[in-house]
């Protein structure tokens, strides 16, 4: 025959010592909101937005020093291309 393991009833409260309880947990999320508030706040200054500012215009520059770049390797490619057809009439006529 098997053997049952009982658990033990969890402890009962007394009505005190349920508030008592109760109060800690709200204390605790009190801390809790309290500190989101407070990281909520740092995102929210003036230091993090100007450091996103600072990291969107580089990001920014960077792009406008490719787009010329490709620009400038697109027009090669066309002066180059435009070079052979020219020749080429050249060479027919």
């Amino acid at each position: 025959m098997a053997e049952f393991e009982f658990e033990p009833e969890p402890q009962k409260l007394t009505l005190g010592e349920s508030v008592a309880r109760l109060q800690q947990i709200q204390s605790g999320l009190k801390q809790a909101v309290a500190n989101l508030h407070g990281k909520l706040m740092l995102l929210d200054s003036e230091a993090g937005l100007e450091e996103l500012r600072r990291d969107a215009e580089v990001r920014a520059a960077d792009l406008e020093a490719e787009v010329k770049r490709l620009r400038m390797d697109l027009k090669s490619v066309k002066d180059l291309l435009g070079s052979d057809s020219e020749k080429k009439k050249s060479a027919q006529t």
